[in-house]
């Protein structure tokens, strides 16, 4: 019977019936499950909200803790405060300015994003305290600090020798006395020791951040819901939605009550509320959160009515709608089924001259002829993003060259300068000037090899005049090559290396040999030294992360990568970027110490 009926008419009877039946099966089977099981989809939502409310409070503590042992655990610090060991009590790093630098330098290298953590404090039983902040700290405060009862529970609380870690809650900002406002914070303290022995403590590092970041985490999550975080029994943070309530002091009671009697990671409702409690998996607290419940199921039932009524309002306006619709848009469909065949990647417009009067087909004409160019535009941004992320890539790389040589050289200066008419100094300086000028120039991120090379020359002048006849060099270059370009900054931060590492454990004359030379269409840079050279642990390492290596790979690469040691890996990063696979790049040992070869094309 149904095929009696013209095509206009099936349209129209076929689409309305179908959604008619959907409809109201539909809206029986939701009305039956959803007003039955409502109150526990309430429950769960509050408590996905509040599971995301611990995890990254959870995971926040796990990221102080974690910063706190990468300190605890530097070699630098731990060998700093351990000559200061025994001293008066004085605050050494008030009296030792250019110490204190470097080590609130050290501090800021864990202190990287946008807003920081609230402060990084350094300090022992001898007064010698040292920070890192991003809130006010007074030298006042620091005084007042050593004569807290902080101080000594922090103290007491490794003296059992079992806790690794002391968590700590404060009200008071006992560092920040001027007097502004209390700023509230939490805190995590490991011990700065001897860790082969486990003993001889010298200090401690103690990672605070403010309660207020808790604040705008709870603010960001729901702002309707009271949260307390106990520790064992005792309350030490509430959210200012419950300290404004006028019944504070029955909130409280009735927080700490639910807290014993009920069963963790389970949302329930409990006189008129929603209430959830878990604890902390990285530091020892409890975090409880209740809601007040609301008029949710007899507003769903006001809300079905209303949605009933406008249904059949919607449909009885969409069935006259439609039948003009189609009666309108059937008599083209077949003209445009053989427009839309006939297109072509050359000619991407749809062919509908014949209807000018149908504003419906004009506009799929103009749409379709826009979304084309958009994707064409959107493509070329994606291809432009591609390439703007590997520039941006690529000119990090360069800027975390390491520049502690440069402290050096300006040490250096400041002895020489003692020495009534050394003429060591203005060739120093001029050489330094050169060096300072050529990092300042980061351009496109490449050089010439002959600045390079001048730069190292620098370099090597520079150390010479540092250990004299302890250290002897040698360069060759094929000059044919000075004028090609190869990227800034990858012979002079082996060389620093070599210094660093190789000549480390071992006595002079240290050597160091760099050769230039073109082989197989490809510029060459090899630089020997006579160092120790590099142990097997360190070339299984670096080949083995050069062949899992990928782009993909490359910024979570970048945030693994600590800033000490990390030239000879920053340089291959920066060859991959610049020639993908068409460079050459080895780490080997010969028989005099350590060889690094570079290799890039021509082209």
């Amino acid at each position: 019977m149904f095929r009696k009926f013209q095509f206009k008419t099936k349209i129209i009877l076929a689409q309305n019936l179908i959604i008619l039946f959907v409809v109201i099966t539909l809206g029986t089977i939701y009305y039956q499950k959803v007003s039955s099981n409502m109150s526990d989809n309430i429950l769960e939502d509050f408590k996905i909200v509040s599971d995301s409310v611990v995890n990254q409070l959870d995971h926040h503590f796990y990221s102080l803790d974690k910063t706190a042992l990468q300190i605890a655990a530097n070699p630098d610090i731990v060998n700093e405060f351990k000559k200061l060991e025994g001293t008066s009590k004085t605050n050494y790093f008030a009296e030792e300015p250019l110490r204190n630098a470097e080590i609130v330098e050290l501090l800021n290298s864990y202190n990287f994003k946008k807003d920081g953590i609230k402060r990084i404090c350094l300090y022992n039983q001898y007064h010698d305290f040292v920070y890192t902040a991003t809130d006010i700290t007074t030298t006042s405060g620091i005084d007042k600090w050593f004569q807290s009862e902080t101080f000594n529970t922090v103290q007491n609380s490794f003296t059992s020798g079992n806790q690794k870690v002391y968590y700590g809650w404060f009200s008071n900002d006992i560092l920040n006395d001027t007097g502004i406002a209390e700023k509230s914070y939490f805190s995590v303290v490991r011990q700065i020791k001897n860790h082969i022995t486990n003993e001889n403590v010298y200090a401690y590092v103690e990672v605070q951040e403010n309660v207020k970041w808790l604040d705008r985490l709870i603010e960001d999550s729901d702002e309707d819901t009271y949260v307390v975080v106990f520790h064992e029994d005792d309350i030490v943070y509430m959210n200012s939605l419950l300290k404004e309530n006028e019944n504070i002091d029955q909130l409280q009671k009735t927080c700490v009550k639910l807290k014993t009697a009920l069963q963790e990671k389970e949302a329930t409702s409990v006189s008129g509320y929603s209430v959830y409690t878990r604890t902390l998996e990285n530091a020892p607290y409890q975090v409880l959160f209740m809601k007040a419940e609301g008029s949710e199921l007899s507003f769903f039932n006001q809300y079905n009515l209303v949605i009933l009524i406008s249904f059949i309002l919607i449909l009885c306006i969409a069935f006259g709608t439609e039948i003009i619709i189609v009666r309108k848009l059937s008599k083209p469909l077949e003209q445009l089924n053989e427009s839309v065949k006939n297109m072509t990647l050359e000619n991407l417009q749809l062919e509908v001259e014949q209807w000018k009067d149908n504003d419906e087909f004009v506009r799929i004409q103009h749409a379709f002829t826009a979304m084309i160019q958009r994707l064409k535009e959107a493509i070329e941004r994606e291809y432009a993003s591609e390439t703007n992320e590997l520039k941006a890539q690529l000119f990090a790389l360069q800027s975390q060259m390491n520049p502690h040589f440069l402290y050096n050289i300006l040490a250096i200066i400041s002895i020489e300068s003692q020495v009534d008419g050394n003429d060591k100094i203005p060739n120093m300086c001029m050489r330094l000037r050169r060096m300072l000028d050529y990092g300042s120039h980061m351009g496109d991120g490449y050089s010439q090899i002959k600045n390079e090379v001048d730069y190292a020359l620098d370099y090597m002048e520079l150390m010479k005049v540092r250990y004299e006849n302890s250290f002897l060099y040698q360069i060759e270059v094929d000059e044919q090559l000075y004028k090609t370009r190869i990227p800034k900054y990858i012979i002079q931060p082996i060389c620093e290396n070599s210094f660093k590492h190789s000549f480390k454990k071992m006595e002079p004359i240290w050597k160091i040999k760099i050769r230039v030379y073109e082989k197989h269409e490809k510029w060459m840079i090899e630089i020997h030294d006579n160092g120790i050279g590099f142990s097997k642990e360190y070339l299984e390492e670096f080949y083995r992360m050069v062949e899992t290596f990928s782009f993909s790979q490359m910024k979570n690469t970048l945030k693994d990568i600590r800033i000490e040691g990390m030239g000879i890996w920053n340089i291959y990063m920066r060859m991959k970027i610049c020639y993908v696979n068409n460079f050459e790049f080895r780490l080997y040992n010969d028989e005099d110490g350590a060889v690094v070869l570079i290799g890039g094309s021509l082209r």
